[in-house]
């Protein structure tokens, strides 16, 4: 590990221990100034509709803070062992403003739904401020991008498409490559960010962790992709259900080729849209690029993809089409 991978890691782990700090201050110094049990719940309209002793609170706040900063911990520095190229969009810096933006959230969430019930006798009678999302947001939103700004790039490591040679296919040949690719450590952020959002829809308001198990949910689900080469050109199915799909046809492909690739060169995981092309991003490493007619190009990071150039690569030409 690099220090800059360490700092990285330490980056994306410490802001949850401080962001959750204000809240464990208030639990464990309040005295009699908060009620017990406590409005640990709210509706919609902001009034309390769910209790918890402030022990279970501080239970609660004391596991969120050291969870969520030793995952955050694990990923950003488990996903930095391998170097990639710096761009604008650094996707490791980028993981790092992710930690910081959701500490941000949820730490000020948690702090509105403990200082409703400051100096009440009667947890019933306590109510959300108005003030707690929109400055959640807010806070998520500058944590975020004080985040990025301070952490380390990421090394420079890149390489451009090296072009393959066609295997070579006669008229009545079939042929087919297929693998899959996956993250686990976008399937372990995906899963975090599910999991904070629906502890803290449950612990404070639905509405508070709708955002962030939505995307938790999202990302999980999108951690993986089928590749496959056959002769009527290259298939790429998301997701955990193989949908949706891309295709490029075998006679739309202009040139194949394989290189190094980094989330930081599309902006980040998953499907992605750039200029220029489109590619299906599950981690870094070697990718598969398709060169199509009208000159966008389509990359997907793929175990293998030297063997799936040359495969469509020869289906590409007229005698490896399908009659």
């Amino acid at each position: 590990m690099t220090p800059a991978t360490t700092r990285r890691a330490l980056l994306a782990g410490i802001p949850h221990l401080l962001a959750f700090a204000p809240v464990i201050v208030v639990l464990a110094a309040a005295g009699n100034g908060l009620p017990d049990p406590i409005a640990s719940h709210f509706g919609f309209s902001g009034g309390a509709d769910g209790y918890a002793s402030r022990g279970t609170v501080l239970a609660l706040a004391v596991a969120l803070a050291v969870g969520l900063a030793l995952l955050f911990y694990l990923v950003a520095r488990l996903g930095g062992a391998r170097s990639a190229p710096v761009s604008k969009w650094d996707t490791r810096r980028l993981l790092v403003g992710m930690s910081w933006a959701t500490a941000g959230l949820l730490g000020v969430v948690l702090l509105g739904s403990v200082v409703a019930n400051l100096g009440l006798t009667d947890a019933a009678t306590a109510v959300l401020p108005w003030w707690t999302f929109p400055l959640g947001l807010f806070a998520a939103a500058v944590a975020g991008a004080v985040g990025w700004l301070v952490t380390p790039s990421t090394p420079q490591a890149g390489e451009e498409p090296e072009g393959v040679v066609g295997v070579p296919l006669g008229p009545t040949e079939r042929i087919s490559w297929s693998r899959t690719v996956g993250s686990p450590w976008l399937t372990l952020g995906g899963g975090a960010l599910a999991v904070a959002g629906g502890a803290l829809g449950v612990a404070v308001n639905p509405v508070a962790g709708v955002g962030a198990g939505l995307a938790g949910v999202a990302v999980a689900f999108l951690s993986r992709a089928r590749v496959t080469v056959d002769r009527r050109g290259l298939t790429i199915a998301l997701g955990l259900l193989g949908w949706p799909r891309l295709r490029v046809r075998a006679d739309d492909v202009v040139s194949v080729a394989v290189a190094h690739i980094s989330p930081a060169q599309f902006g980040g995981w998953g499907y992605r849209v750039v200029p220029g092309g489109r590619g299906v991003i599950i981690r870094s490493g070697p990718a598969l690029v398709v060169t199509r007619r009208a000159g966008q190009r389509v990359t997907v990071t793929v175990d293998d993809p030297e063997t799936a150039a040359g495969v469509l690569a020869g289906v590409a030409t007229p005698e490896g089409r399908p009659c």
